[in-house]
């Protein structure tokens, strides 16, 4: 189970904690803060993330909350939680109609959640990408990475995040710019490293993400070592600064026995680089074009090779 989604998983506990305590009293609930997230374990198919969300203070329109998760009694991630609650006539007056229809719409999905009813299954087609950035628009290597995103209705994680009022959800943004740090960090590493996300500094989010928006995600290196980098990412929508997230990218190396071979085939790893625009925009500190890593090379020639026809 991806980091950002354990992430989400804690906010929706507080979220639906926090509007049930104030008996849906606001049209809108957005996670404003996230700090000091911390993953320690994984979360592995077949296995129950238990989510525990206490609410620790309220000040006017905001509520902390520490979350934790746990599987088999043991936390494998742990955050606190700022939530911000506001009507959506004072901040969007333009969308005002759409809390009537949003605030049914929550009604029920709180009804289902707290019954256990199961979800509607989702139409057919394609599954939902797990690529949360369209191109690269910048890259120096060991140094800093630019790319951006553009937030569409056409995309499913918007259906029904908050019904009448889409947006990207902000786990999601933590995940954007840990693809566009992560990336850069590897690369340093000529991508022999397993990287994984572990832990989120910090987070804030100045204004939600809408359909129409593009995020121009900035990644930093700020540090690389043995056990891990470290990213300082900013969001911008056009000159508005969007959310400022602090990340620590573990190497796993061979700390963890179960989590055996290359977390992304280096073949498809290197086709999402191309897909990313990596080398079209990517230079070393004095301005020349990047190489690409051997082991992507190799990787790619690997998958050639078992795919040729023989004799």
């Amino acid at each position: 189970m991806p980091g950002v989604l354990m992430l989400e998983t804690m906010y929706q506990a507080g979220y639906w904690l926090v509007r049930k305590t104030e008996d849906f009293a606001h049209s809108m609930v957005t996670l404003k803060e996230a700090r000091n997230v911390k993953f320690s374990g994984f979360v592995k198919p077949g296995q129950d993330l238990v989510v525990h969300a206490d609410i620790k203070k309220q000040d006017g329109l905001c509520t902390t909350l520490m979350a934790r998760g746990e599987v088999d009694g043991k936390t494998v991630v742990s955050a606190r939680l700022v939530v911000e609650a506001f009507e959506l006539a004072d901040r969007y007056p333009n969308r005002a109609a759409s809390r009537d229809y949003l605030m049914r719409k929550l009604r029920r999905q709180f009804e289902r959640v707290s019954t256990g009813t199961p979800e509607a299954p989702p139409n057919g087609g394609l599954s939902m990408r797990w690529l949360w950035i369209d191109r690269f628009v910048e890259f120096v290597r060991g140094e800093r990475s630019v790319a951006i995103k553009n937030v569409s209705l056409t995309e499913e994680p918007l259906s029904d995040y908050v019904p009448g009022f889409p947006m990207l959800p902000p786990s999601l943004i933590v995940e954007g710019l840990a693809w566009t740090g992560g990336i850069l960090a590897n690369d340093q590493r000529h991508f022999l490293e397993r990287t994984v996300l572990a832990k989120v500094n910090k987070a804030v989010f100045h204004r939600p993400a809408l359909p129409g928006d593009q995020l121009r995600y900035c990644a930093v290196l700020e540090g690389i070592e043995s056990e891990g980098a470290f990213i300082r990412g900013t969001s911008h929508v056009g000159d508005e600064l969007q959310a400022e997230v602090d990340l620590f990218l573990a190497h796993l190396g061979d700390r963890f026995d179960d989590v055996e071979g290359d977390l992304i085939d280096p073949a498809d790893m290197l086709a999402t680089l191309r897909l990313f625009g990596l080398y079209d925009v990517g230079r070393t500190a004095s301005g020349e074009p990047l190489d690409v890593a051997e082991k992507l090379l190799e990787g790619e020639r690997q998958a050639q090779a078992a795919a040729a026809p023989t004799d």
